[in-house]
């Protein structure tokens, strides 16, 4: 199957600085969304440390077995932790630098993919969007024990994000595989996309899109920035063809 990818990034209407990173290669089909955490400083540092050590570890493999796949993803996200805490750590005006992660990876005809944080990453097939993974902040994953930890934080901008690469030794993210067919089409998005555009109306403006794939990211960043684009924006879409 081709895969064709496409996106964007963008600073938004209201925020003074893009701290979104993305990259997306259609040769060898993979794609990856990374919004540091704003509120502290190196949120841009943070998001760029993990695309561009993700984007180094795949270009530097000779060859990736299939059934390898996740335990090689796992690794350069890893890598890339490693290399964001480091950083926080030998720079104090920058600890507490952290990233999400959204990083989907196709070979053959399975699509893999890692998640961490609340970035999303959707499914769109025949005009119906799925929500792939959880967002992993407080208000989605607040439990019993977390109460007390959600009515201090949740208004607190750094402290929603319960999973983020830089933000802890032992990170927990989301593996997730799928077997990949015609017509499908994977969104990978930072919040700046989804608090922005409700999931129906990204649904409708892919439907009413098809015939233009690569228009898509540009129309739903568009409706980002008119309904307020309050924070920055970033659209990696791969439509499996």
């Amino acid at each position: 199957m081709n895969i064709k990818i496409c996106g964007l990034t963008h600073r938004g209407k209201v925020r003074k600085k893009n701290q979104d990173s993305i990259h997306f290669d259609d040769a060898l089909q993979f794609g990856m969304v990374a919004d540091g955490i704003g509120g502290l400083p190196g949120g841009d540092v943070a998001s760029k440390l993990a695309v561009d050590t993700i984007v180094g570890g795949i270009w530097s493999s000779a060859s990736i077995r299939y059934t390898e796949t996740p335990a090689f993803m796992l690794q350069q996200v890893y890598r890339a932790n490693y290399k964001i805490l480091d950083y926080g750590q030998k720079k104090a005006h920058f600890k507490g630098l952290g990233t999400t992660l959204d990083f989907i990876y196709f070979l053959g005809d399975t699509a893999h993919m890692i998640h961490v944080g609340d970035s999303r990453i959707y499914l769109y097939y025949r005009n119906h969007l799925f929500q792939l993974t959880i967002d992993h902040n407080i208000k989605t994953l607040a439990t019993r024990e977390h109460l007390n930890l959600r009515k201090k934080y949740i208004e607190k901008e750094n402290a929603k994000i319960l999973r983020g690469l830089g933000l802890q030794d032992n990170l927990e993210p989301e593996v997730l595989q799928k077997d990949i067919q015609p017509g499908e089409i994977y969104l990978l998005a930072s919040d700046g996309l989804f608090d922005m555009v409700e999931d129906n109306h990204i649904k409708a403006l892919i439907s009413n899109n098809l015939s233009t794939f690569e228009a898509i990211p540009t129309a739903l960043l568009k409706q980002a920035l008119t309904n307020g684009g309050h924070d920055n924006v970033s659209i990696v879409m791969c439509h499996i063809l």
